[in-house]
C-alpha cells in the first residue's frame, strides 16, 4: 500500500495520497502514527485521498476499529476533522460505513468527497 503524506503548508492538517492496493492491517499501522505522533496527532484536520487506488481491502471490524481508537481522540481533541476522498469509479461504499461508526463511537466529525479540493475547503472550515 504506497502512501504519500504531505503536512499542509498553512500547517493545519496532513494529506495522506494512496495507490496501489490499500489493505486494513497496513491503514491499521497508519493511523495508529497519526494518532500517536506527536505532531500528527495535533493537527486540526486529516485528509485520506484513495481516488487514485486501484483496489481497498479493509473489513467492517477494522473500520470499526479505527472508530474507536478515533472516539478516543475526540475525548480529548473534539475539533478534528476526517475527510476521505473517494474514487469516481468503482467506489467501494466503504466510507460510508466508517462515518456511520465514526457518529456511533463519538469519533471526529468525517465526512467523503470527490475532489481534493472540496475536501480541503471543508476540512480548514469552521
Amino acid at each position: 500500500m504506497p502512501y504519500r503524506m504531505k503536512k499542509e503548508s498553512n500547517g493545519q492538517g496532513v494529506v495522506v495520497t494512496f495507490s496501489g492496493i490499500v489493505m486494513g492491517e497496513e491503514m491499521n499501522k497508519l493511523h495508529e502514527n497519526l494518532r500517536t505522533d506527536k505532531l500528527l496527532s495535533k493537527l486540526r484536520y486529516q485528509i485520506f485521498d484513495f481516488s487514485q487506488i486501484e483496489d481497498i481491502k479493509v473489513t467492517f471490524d477494522e473500520l470499526r476499529s479505527y472508530a474507536m481508537h478515533d472516539a478516543a481522540g475526540a475525548r480529548k481533541d473534539p475539533d478534528k476533522k476526517l475527510a476521505i476522498v473517494i474514487r469516481k469509479k468503482l467506489s467501494s461504499g466503504l466510507d460510508s460505513m466508517f462515518h456511520a461508526y465514526e457518529k456511533a463511537w463519538g469519533g471526529y466529525e468525517s465526512a467523503t468527497f470527490t475532489d481534493i479540493d472540496a475536501a480541503k475547503k471543508w476540512a480548514q472550515s469552521d
